[in-house]
């Protein structure tokens, strides 16, 4: 391998074993990269782009491509990029690119998009790949998908510290009137004020989903409750009728130790006036929703002067 072409192969040992015609021309002639793509040396595997023979394609090597094929400015976007970030639900997405305006991307077996609001402030890397930060993908996701399923994936990005509320409000005003509906977003963003936690697992986030599915108001997660000089952290709480809801992973709540804490933390809760109800991951959804909704209830009506506003609230 000459001087030449072993800087070249440094350049794609960073690219998944690619490179494009343009960086292949600045240490190649015409004739040399002919010569190389005739013999098997290199490999077209887009419009442009080149892979090295005996380079063993990689997990993101199509999206790489891609990238690479639609030139300076194309970043992954939308799916693809939510499966960069890894973000729940998605798996084993095609290419999806956003270029910035007036570039038109139009490859083969690849989902595009054109943006005439790209800043640098919305793009990054992952992978060594030009990605849409992990707010602008939400951002780019919520013309598209439901409100309880942005709502899933901001709390999850919020738990992996991959996204922040206030990037996530500066990404949507920045958006807001450009497009697609935000409108999904939007919902997530009112529902999160300041100083809101997430919960800590996606099995919470089910939780949240299906009390709400039943009926049942959003809940307020992470709630605090102050009794006895102590302070206790509910996953989910309804504060005003004095209702927490926990979910009790066994990794967390089997042993010695963790039996006597849940006792003590149990019985101070109960003299404080509060009803807590337990769910495990092993529960059925209907019996789970039809407890929830049960224990809302009896609580409610307990309240006395509130008791319409909060059964309107379940039956309604």
């Amino acid at each position: 391998m000459g001087h030449m072409e072993a800087e070249l192969a440094t350049i794609a040992s960073h690219q998944d074993g690619l490179v494009t015609r343009h960086q292949a021309r600045a240490h190649l002639t015409i004739k040399q990269l002919k010569g190389r793509l005739a013999s098997g040396r290199f490999i077209a595997v887009r419009r442009g782009v080149y892979r090295f023979a005996g380079a063993q394609p990689g997990r993101w090597h199509d999206l790489r491509a891609a990238c690479l094929a639609d030139g300076p400015g194309a970043v992954a976007s939308h799916r693809a990029a939510a499966e960069l970030w890894a973000m729940w639900g998605f798996h084993d997405e095609r290419p999806e690119l956003t270029v910035p305006a007036p570039m038109w991307p139009r490859l083969p077996g690849v989902r595009a998009h054109q943006s005439s609001r790209l800043p640098a402030s919305h793009l990054t890397q992952r992978s060594g790949i030009p990605v849409t930060t992990a707010a602008r993908t939400i951002a780019d996701l919520s013309g598209a998908l439901t409100p309880g399923f942005i709502a899933r994936l901001v709390d999850d990005g919020l738990r992996r510290r991959i996204v922040e509320l206030t990037e996530l409000r500066a990404v949507h005003e920045h958006l807001v009137g450009a497009g697609p509906s935000l409108a999904s977003l939007e919902a997530a963003l009112d529902a999160r004020k300041p100083g809101y936690l997430p919960g800590d697992s996606r099995a919470e986030l089910d939780l949240n989903r299906l009390l709400v599915d039943a009926g049942l108001p959003a809940p307020i997660p992470q709630h605090q409750v102050a009794t006895g000089g102590t302070v206790y952290l509910l996953d989910f709480a309804y504060p005003d009728v004095l209702l927490g809801i926990e979910y009790d992973g066994w990794e967390v709540h089997s042993g010695r130790s963790a039996f006597d804490r849940d006792r003590t933390r149990g019985n101070a809760l109960a003299a404080a006036g509060w009803t807590i109800l337990h769910f495990t991951s092993g529960m059925a959804a209907d019996r789970l929703q039809g407890a929830a909704l049960a224990a809302y209830s009896r609580v409610a009506r307990a309240k006395g002067p509130s008791e319409g506003q909060l059964r309107e609230s379940v039956t309604g």
